[in-house]
């Protein structure tokens, strides 16, 4: 009954759990990532002489999950780059992306995308070809149906004649984070900022020094940033560590606030801090004083589903993520936390003790009890 009056609607389920099943359509079997952003460079440069042909590498940055014995990310990219004499550059070549997974555990219980992966690319140009430059765009596609019909990073290739060495002119330009084709918003820093995600109904947020703002896409938002995720699920995206995998969460049915902090070891934890939800603009003194009347009945409560270093903070509890899904609820008896899902540990920060809660079970930080001693109204003889 519980679950039934915090979770998302069911008819939001579905449409969430049907975008999942579409998304894993377009990854092919081997591969089954949960989530995968690769990022690529925002331009590339190479040097080519007239009639010959180049090898250049692309470096790029992949990071989600994929199957552990898994050598290709599911994206295809054309590794052929020809310039004619009319200066035309041609793609060709579609190959899969090759990667290596490494023994760390990522999102689906699959291993971690070791970086960078180098994707090796060839340039070759006509003899025909007049000294120039010349620009084109390297070309790539989602994993599965073979199509290479999404623009990457610019290309320009140099043409010199004979006699001058080819060289691969270097670039740094600030990367772009392509998810699987959409073309997403800057990555988010670490200990610094996070990324917010619209994934259904309606959510606001409000940044430090900031007005209430509607939560539309992604965007990356500043430590302290308040989300209100009363009426839709909102998906929360962190640097993992200094080595820049990512982690997300979903949380829904309550309002937060979302701060990232730097542990030893380089490794950041994300708190989720239950807050009170955002009161709608009032226009008369009526509607404000039934604002106040519904807030202060309210209970604050969160619901947050992932895999990463992620906590919840109540007033009398915190809780751990060791596992995938739980519940953080104020009530009258104390702060709870349920699981639905896997295993949390919950700080009472009542009593100072660690409990560990697993599928099913809940925990209540209950407020110390202050037993007043009675006054003495006898007398003593």
């Amino acid at each position: 009954m519980l679950a039934a009056q915090v979770e998302p609607s069911r008819r939001s389920l579905q449409i969430v759990v049907l975008g999942l099943l579409a998304a894993l359509m377009l990854l092919p079997a081997a591969a089954q990532a949960e989530s995968l952003h690769v990022i690529f460079p925002q331009s590339a440069e190479v040097t080519v002489v007239q009639g010959t042909s180049t090898h250049f590498t692309l470096e790029v940055q992949a990071f989600g999950a994929t199957q552990c014995a898994a050598t290709t990310v599911p994206v295809v990219i054309d590794t052929l780059y020809s310039v004619n004499a009319a200066g035309a550059i041609a793609p060709s070549a579609p190959a899969d992306m090759p990667i290596q997974t490494d023994q760390t555990r990522g999102t689906s219980e699959n291993c971690d995308i070791k970086n960078p992966v180098l994707v090796p690319l060839t340039a070759t140009v006509a003899s025909t070809t007049p000294v120039g430059a010349y620009k084109g765009v390297i070309r790539y596609g989602k994993g599965g149906d073979g199509d290479v019909d999404l623009d990457g990073p610019e290309l320009t290739i140099h043409v010199v004649p004979p006699g001058a060495a080819p060289q691969i002119v270097p670039t740094l330009p600030p990367p772009v984070i392509f998810v699987l084709g959409e073309r997403a918003a800057p990555k988010p820093e670490l200990g610094k900022s996070v990324m917010l995600t619209l994934v259904s109904g309606t959510v606001t947020y409000v940044e430090p020094g900031k007005q209430v703002a509607t939560l539309t896409g992604s965007v990356i938002a500043p430590n302290g940033t308040r989300v209100d995720a009363t009426n839709g699920v909102v998906k929360v995206t962190v640097v993992r560590d200094q080595y820049g995998a990512l982690d997300s969460a979903d949380a829904w049915a309550g309002a937060f606030g979302v701060n990232q902090a730097i542990l030893k070891g380089g490794r950041g934890l994300t708190t989720f801090r239950l807050r009170d939800g955002f009161a709608p603009a009032s226009t008369n003194a009526a509607s404000a004083a039934r604002v106040r009347a519904a807030r202060s009945s309210h209970k604050r409560s969160l619901w947050v589903n992932g895999k990463g270093n992620f906590k919840t903070r109540g007033k009398r509890a915190s809780a751990i993520l060791r596992g995938t899904y739980w519940l953080t609820q104020e009530t009258d008896a104390g702060t709870r936390v349920a699981v639905k899902h896997g295993l949390v540990a919950v700080r009472d920060l009542v009593r100072n003790r660690t409990i560990l809660v697993r599928t099913g079970h809940s925990y209540t930080a209950r407020p110390r009890v202050h037993r007043r001693v009675p006054a003495f109204t006898g007398s003593v003889r």
